[in-house]
């Protein structure tokens, strides 16, 4: 299989079409600020608080086609969240009908996805929404680049940012309390590293691009979220290392523990001490308010 990030030509058109209408779906996405969207092999993914937002294509007869999952249609009530249960029935849930429904309820449904991700994916999506670098998270290379992969247990290097250089650089985030930072003898995230490593050694000109591809598709598409990183970059190249983030410690794991945790990464690696591609830091937030995540790149 080949690593793309493409969309056809009648898709691009068509998306546009609908942004020119000023109460679209597509236009409270594309224009959303806390949202980030992903380009796959002629399809977007909405990612919103970590989770998966919208999933849209077009089918045989190049009409849109918007999946959400079932878990984020269901919204509590405003006054009373509790329903009565009788002997076989109970009363109707409110649910989201339609795209016009969802609409309506946009900012509850993305609420809602909150209860079902993780504090980790959280993080990533708040440095992609933040950091205007960022042009790709949940990146299933195995999956993508074999068919064979089950797309269940294909691990993802969670973010890939450009630099205004182009640098195209990716991103592995775990949480200080995620057990894989930590080993007596090597953790396990740095076979992961050294994996995806690999890939990029392997496949990068295939990876660099699908990339090219997807900046093109910025400045093609409309909405906010295309106009604020849409870039003019001539020549990509790949940094070598995949540079890793630990996140969410206080300040007695952060003088305590991190530093036999960033010794141990380190040496596994291969990396010198102090490392630009190993980085911590406490809150997330701050991360996207520095030069931390490109410093040392081109």
């Amino acid at each position: 299989m080949q690593f793309t990030r493409t969309l056809s030509p009648n898709f691009i058109d068509t998306l546009n079409d609908l942004y020119s209408d000023d109460k679209s779906w597509w236009r409270k996405v594309a224009d959303d600020k806390n949202i980030f969207i992903l380009i796959r092999n002629n399809e977007l993914r909405v990612q919103a608080n970590g989770g998966l937002l919208l999933q849209i294509n077009q089918d045989l007869q190049s009409n849109i086609v918007c999946r959400i999952h079932e878990d984020f249609l269901s919204l509590r009530s405003e006054q009373d969240p509790y329903v009565v249960l009788k002997e076989s029935t109970c009363e109707p849930i409110q649910r989201i009908e339609g795209l016009n429904g969802f609409v309506r309820h946009y900012e509850k449904i993305k609420r809602r996805i909150n209860i079902f991700t993780g504090k980790e994916r959280q993080a990533v999506q708040y440095l992609a929404n933040n950091v205007r670098q960022v042009v790709d998270i949940e990146i299933g290379f195995e999956g993508e680049l074999n068919h064979n992969a089950s797309k269940k247990s294909v691990p993802r290097i969670d973010m890939a940012a450009i630099t205004d250089n182009g640098t195209l650089v990716f991103f592995e985030v775990k949480l200080f309390s995620n057990s894989e930072v930590r080993s007596k003898k090597t953790p396990k995230v740095v076979s992961q590293l050294k994996k995806y490593q690999r890939i990029l050694s392997q496949k990068g000109n295939e990876i660099i691009t699908a990339y090219q591809e997807q900046l093109k598709i910025y400045t093609q598409l409309k909405g906010k979220f295309f106009e604020n990183r849409s870039r003019k970059i001539s020549n990509l190249s790949i940094h070598p290392h995949v540079r890793l983030i630990i996140t969410e410690f206080d300040a007695s794991q952060r003088d305590l523990m991190l530093p036999t945790v960033q010794k141990s990464i380190e040496k596994g690696m291969g990396w010198t001490e102090r490392n630009k591609d190993f980085i911590a830091v406490g809150n997330c937030k701050n991360l996207a308010k520095s030069n931390r995540l490109l410093l040392g790149l081109k």
